[in-house]
């Protein structure tokens, strides 16, 4: 869920950061040396333990400190470059490629993440972004093992094989704990690990680690800063450091777009992938619910949630897609995509991806947005020039009620699935096994829970009843009227897809269950802009192709070091 509140001060985001930096550090187990890149790993990341008054901040080893960080490179800057391949610029594929020529190693390519983590990301540091959670304490042994496989000729020919990908801290993995941010859920190691790790994991793919996130998918109150959560402390937007940062995947978003990973999973509610990918310059998808099991990652709202693939440039965000989407015969919402069109089967998405893929597509565009000045105007000069036809269409007909039902949904809906999965598939000896304990042990920590919880009490004063009237009728009406409001003006207007500037997709997409694809289009005043592409259930190969070739024709993206002079790694000369 993308936070309402707006907070756009440095004073603030950098104060909060500070505030529980050291803790964030020394809670996150695991510290890299830059220099070295070693990991080391404290025993609390690998086994619960009884949780008996505040959460473990503690570690058994000393947090570095700035000064402390010695490179291996002659500058900071040439630390995104590894042998020749730019770790900003390359795609999955490039990288891919290198693997196999024997230019890179994966362990090189792990080595070279984490002295990148310990240079621009830890709290600790002046502008330490703090946007990775936890760090996975067997990656170094996971490249090696994949180094291994191909030396042997048994890696698997998978888009990610080899290469890394960061998990938002809902997703469930039993070698890391599983929070969403919270305090109370500091020791999780869930029951199981959610489909969606399974699949990188049998696909090749390094789990690198977990990322910071807006607490709960930013269900904690409306005086919460997006990106903040009792547990990981406060992200910051490497941009521009007095930006919110956007949320609720944060972490994921800037972890992605520092090249922290190859790529990272984010997971949306409503806007919570596709506005940080937009605040932090990174091609993503909000998929069909659907085609990406849910099964395994803590929830907001059920009949909303799902999770995406967040990265650096539509192809590695098409490739991720490829390996986390399918059916799930636990995730009740697959069967939609199993009786679709598509009937259960996954599309190439990567083969989709052409540079002619908009010649005589009709692609509407909202009479309210049409106007709008550079740089959306100019992309729709873009995909004018690359043979799209434009159709302007009334934004308000037909009328959608979307925002104000779903967030009606939401309440009961979280303490329904909240209080399911704690019972279900959350780890042993946690201090909270129902929402009203969450927000028990919660009162005994304000320091932490600084801005409130009065969206959790909120939701506890619902029935948390799947069948309650007022609940179902709120959901209901939230999808049925988006998904009207979607087909509509599909069919009515006779065009392929929505296109719009920033978040003006995101929430009729979201309470519809449809896609959304995002790609950056240029930058302002007020930061990283996106323009996205939304169409009905089960378009995503249509929308990745369309956005790939806008992408292509108009190569947006700048890296944050070189848009933000503030932005200086610790880890230099």
């Amino acid at each position: 869920m993308s936070s309402v509140l707006e907070v756009s001060t440095r004073v603030r985001f950098k104060t909060i950061s500070k505030s529980l930096g050291m803790a964030a550090v020394l809670h996150m187990g695991l510290l890299v040396g830059c220099g070295s890149g070693e990991l080391q790993s404290s025993s609390s990341q690998t086994s619960p333990r009884p949780v008996t008054g505040a959460p473990d901040m503690s570690s058994d080893l000393p947090a570095e400190k700035p000064g402390d960080l010695v490179c291996e490179v002659s500058s900071a800057d040439e630390l995104f470059v590894l042998n020749g391949i730019n770790l900003q610029t390359a795609n999955s594929q490039d990288l891919r490629q290198a693997l196999k020529v024997g230019q890179i190693t994966s362990e090189a390519l792990v080595e070279r993440q984490l002295q990148l983590i310990a240079a621009y990301d830890s709290p600790a540091l002046p502008n330490g972004l703090n946007s990775i959670r936890t760090l996975a304490p067997d990656a170094i042994e996971q490249a090696r093992a994949a180094d291994a496989k191909r030396r042997r000729g048994e890696e698997l020919d998978t888009p990610f094989a080899g290469l890394t990908v960061l998990l938002k801290d809902n997703v469930g993995t039993q070698d890391m704990p599983t929070t969403a941010g919270s305090i109370a859920l500091a020791n999780n190691i869930p029951k199981f690990e959610a489909t969606i790790t399974t699949q990188l994991r049998e696909s090749g793919a390094i789990v690198l680690g977990k990322t910071n996130l807006s607490e709960f998918a930013n269900w904690m109150d409306l005086r919460m800063p997006n990106g903040y959560s009792s547990l990981g402390g406060q992200v910051i937007a490497p941009y521009d450091f007095d930006l919110d940062p956007s949320g609720s995947s944060t972490g994921s978003g800037v972890a992605g777009t520092m090249a922290f990973a190859t790529a990272t999973i984010g997971s949306e509610t409503s806007g919570s992938i596709i506005s940080p990918a937009t605040r932090h310059s990174l091609a993503a998808v909000k998929p069909t619910i659907g085609l990406v099991s849910r099964v395994g990652v803590i929830p907001l709202a059920h009949s909303f949630d799902t999770a995406g693939p967040m990265a650096r440039n539509v192809t590695d965000a098409a490739a991720l897609l490829q390996l986390v989407a399918g059916s799930d015969p636990l995730d009740d919402a697959s069967p939609r995509f199993d009786n679709s069109d598509l009937q259960g089967q996954v599309p190439d998405y990567l083969a989709g991806l052409q540079t002619n893929a908009l010649e005589g597509v009709r692609i509407g565009v909202r009479d309210t947005d049409i106007n709008d000045p550079a740089p959306f105007a100019d992309a729709l000069d873009v995909l004018r020039s690359l043979g799209a036809e434009l159709v302007v269409f009334d934004a308000d007909q037909p009328p959608s009620n979307t925002s104000i039902a779903s967030l009606g949904a939401i309440f009961n809906e979280f303490k329904l699935f909240i209080n399911r999965y704690l019972v279900d598939e959350a780890g042993s000896r946690l201090p909270a096994y129902t929402l009203t304990e969450i927000i028990d042990y919660n009162r005994d920590f304000p320091e932490q829970v600084q801005f409130g919880q009065s969206l959790l009490e909120l939701s506890d004063a619902q029935t948390g009843l799947e069948l309650d009237p007022v609940y179902v009728a709120s959901r209901e009406t939230a999808i049925r009227t988006s998904q009207n409001y979607i087909d509509t003006i599909l069919s009515q207007n006779n065009v392929a897809a929505i296109v719009g500037p920033n978040g003006a997709n995101t929430g009729v997409t979201a309470a519809a269950g449809y896609p959304n694809v995002t790609v950056p289009m240029g930058y302002t005043a007020s930061g990283p802009q996106g323009i996205s592409f939304a169409g009905g259930a089960f378009t995503e190969a249509q929308l990745l192709a369309y956005a790939f070739a806008y992408e292509q024709a108009s190569l947006k993206r700048q890296a944050p070091t070189t848009i933000n002079s503030e932005l200086i790694a610790a880890c230099k000369p």
